[in-house]
Parts: C-alpha cells; sequence; structure tokens
C-alpha cells in the first residue's frame, strides 16, 4: 500500500459521511462489504488483506481529482504512520473507538435504533443504512440561497471562487447561508477558511466541516460566526487533518 493509498485510509475513518458521497451507489455498496468484512475481524493477515482491499477500492472509485484533495489534507496526520489495518478496525470493528481525530470535518456515523439494539450487521453492527446516514440531506436541510435569492432579496451577485456551491441533480446551486452576513455580503473569514480546506474542489466536505460538530471547537464552527471567535476559526481549520 503506496502513501497516497494510506491517506484515502485515513480520510475514510476521519470523514467517512463525506468520502462516501464522492462514489457512485454501486461503489457505496460494495465499501458497505468491505467494511462489513472489517468488522468481522479475524488474523493480522487477513486484516491487512481487508484493508489493502478497502484502499485499493477507494484509489479506483474516487475521481482523481478529489481523491487527490483529500489526501493531501492526510499527509501530515499521524495516522498515516500507522498500520493501516489497525486504524480501520479501531473506527469500524465492534468495540472500537469510533471516534473522529480531532481536526476531522465529521463526527461519525449517527447511531440509530440498531446502534442500540444490538441488530444489524456482523458482530452486531449497524447495518450500512444505519451507519451510513446520509451526509448530503442533513446539509442540504440547512438553510442556503440560490444566486437568484441573493440577487432578489440583498441586490446583488457573488462571484468569490472560495464560496461553497453545492450542486443538486435537479435546481439551481445551493450557496450554505451561513457564508453571509445580514447584508448578503460574503463573509471574509468564511472565504479564508473555504480557501485553506478547499471548497472549491470539496464543496461537500467543507460545508459538513463547517455544519458539524468540531471536537477542537466544542461547537458546529458556522455557529461562532460573528462571535468574535475568528482566530479559533482559524485555528480550528488549519489543523484539519494534523493530530496535535
Amino acid at each position: 500500500m503506496d502513501e497516497y493509498e494510506q491517506q484515502l485510509i485515513v480520510a475514510l475513518v476521519s470523514e467517512p459521511q463525506s468520502i462516501r458521497e464522492r462514489l457512485s451507489q454501486e461503489d457505496r455498496e460494495q465499501l458497505d462489504v468491505l467494511l462489513d468484512l472489517v468488522a468481522e475481524g479475524g488474523s493480522e493477515q487477513r486484516s491487512r488483506g481487508i484493508a489493502r482491499a478497502v484502499a485499493a477500492h477507494l484509489r479506483e472509485a474516487l475521481p482523481d481529482d478529489e481523491g487527490s484533495a483529500v489526501g493531501r489534507r492526510y499527509t501530515s496526520s499521524s495516522l498515516t504512520r500507522r498500520p493501516p489495518h489497525d486504524v480501520l478496525l479501531e473506527r469500524f470493528a465492534p468495540g472500537g473507538t469510533g471516534g473522529t481525530p480531532e481536526g476531522s470535518r465529521t463526527a461519525g456515523p449517527p447511531a440509530g435504533p440498531a446502534a442500540t439494539s444490538g441488530g444489524g450487521g456482523p458482530g452486531g453492527t449497524p447495518p450500512p443504512e444505519v451507519r451510513w446516514a446520509s451526509a448530503r440531506d442533513r446539509l442540504l436541510a440547512e438553510p442556503a440561497l440560490t444566486d437568484a435569492e441573493l440577487a432578489e432579496i440583498f441586490g446583488i451577485a457573488v462571484d468569490q471562487p472560495e464560496l461553497i456551491r453545492l450542486r443538486v441533480p435537479q435546481g439551481p446551486e445551493l450557496l450554505p447561508a451561513f457564508q453571509f452576513d445580514g447584508e448578503g455580503r460574503p463573509r471574509p473569514l468564511v472565504l479564508a477558511v473555504n480557501a485553506m480546506l478547499g471548497a472549491a474542489a470539496d464543496p461537500w466536505g467543507v460545508a459538513d466541516w463547517w455544519l458539524g460538530p468540531n471536537l477542537w471547537l466544542d461547537a458546529v464552527p458556522a455557529t461562532l460566526l460573528g462571535a468574535g471567535l475568528d482566530d479559533q476559526l482559524l485555528a480550528a481549520a488549519s489543523v484539519v487533518g494534523e493530530d496535535d
């Protein structure tokens, strides 16, 4: 397994929902099969083989530009220096921590009824539909504006490339509302953080960073905008993919 594949493994354990959103339905189902094999456990040789299969699958399934953007975020993570099969087991096997490294952009899959009832997949793990609640649906439920609404309400047009634009199958692009102040102007801090995190290449992942729980901040980053905590937000963004 090369360095790039190790980075993809770290990205998967750090931001699983975001990674899945980049995959086709067929590739997501194949990933679920592989992760169920991880959950089953077994010998170290078996675990190593499954880890290699997961890495190869991600390498093949992720579009080149998105995979490279994801990998770059984890080049300095200490997790890349650990055996990949150990990293996967710690995150996905029954009794694993299920935790998310500090600075990562998701808090891991939410628990559901099967997660507490003992039912589900191998070893009592939740089935894929519970493990992988849709990050996309959660993000689309947040307040957002279209270009037309910005023009109609505020009389402005925005063209900053750093803005997060969420593309949906039908309808116009959506710009999460937290990016704008009360007069419809893009927040300079948001533009700076978006640029740091690579929103142009990874809008869904960066939106998830802003709108999901952040262990480093002990808060949802978007809720801290306008609270005089710009330095803390910049610091939290700067440690994405790193372990302090």
